[in-house]
């Protein structure tokens, strides 16, 4: 090929890059205890990403946990109120978010958790959980992976089609996410169930856009208060797939 016939060389910095598309808009229905302990509600737009949507993605309709008086409904969950979590006593709730998904190109996908899939561990009746949930689980093959027998894990990872199903509702539905002072396994039909943390996998992609978007997602943080240190590990899909079967 003669000088003639080369191809001209291109100056990358006049290269167009690709524009990412914007995360289409969700509305986001909060509550949360502001700092004088009362409760406020407000419902805030906000771009339908995953690392938001993962925050009010834990919980299906219907899902009972349990308060000081018995069993109650997600649905029927406020901030002030309290709910038993793994190892005894119970929490208050800080936050509730909730997201109503619809259209054909908005339905999440939900995972039915089938009695005692996870063996002892719960849950003890069929409970559906939202496709960001995480689960507690306890494996003495995490020892060697995160120093301890105890961690949360996607709920993704296990799903069978048997003890745990995925499930695209073909109507309108709404899933819920709680928060409280700090990391807890909060127990949904007797299953330990994490409360929202940005632990791990939202800490490795925050940019200035998404803190931005998570103080609006979470007003009683405004004060500087937090989440504080998640108090257990979580795995990654990939990881927890690897424990679920070594099991």
């Amino acid at each position: 090929m003669s000088a003639f016939q080369r191809f001209p060389a291109i100056d990358p910095a006049i290269v167009p890059r690709p524009v990412p598309a914007p995360e289409p808009m969700a509305d986001y229905d909060l509550a949360w205890l502001d700092h004088r302990g009362a409760v406020r509600r407000d419902l805030r737009r906000l771009p339908g990403a995953p690392l938001i949507d993962a925050a009010v993605s834990s919980f299906g309709r219907g899902t009972l946990l349990r308060g000081p008086a018995g069993p109650v409904a997600i649905e029927d969950v406020t901030p002030g109120d309290r709910v038993a979590v793994r190892g005894g006593g119970f929490a208050r709730v800080d936050w509730v978010g909730t997201r109503l998904h619809g259209g054909p190109d908005a339905q999440p996908l939900l995972y039915r958790v089938a009695a005692h899939a996870f063996g002892a561990a719960g849950p003890t009746q069929d409970i559906v959980l939202g496709q960001h949930a995480l689960v507690l689980i306890e494996r003495p093959a995490l020892t060697d992976l995160v120093g301890g027998p105890v961690a949360f894990a996607p709920l993704a990872a296990f799903e069978d089609g048997y003890g745990v199903t995925a499930v695209t509702p073909k109507w309108e539905v709404a899933t819920w996410g709680i928060a409280c002072a700090g990391q807890e396994a909060v127990l949904a039909g007797g299953l330990g169930v994490a409360s929202y943390h940005p632990a791990r996998a939202t800490c490795a992609h925050l940019t200035r856009n998404v803190l931005a978007d998570l103080a609006r997602l979470f007003p009683q943080s405004a004060g500087g208060a937090g989440f504080g240190a998640p108090r257990l590990p979580t795995l990654s899909v990939t990881e927890a797939r690897d424990i679920a079967l070594a099991a």
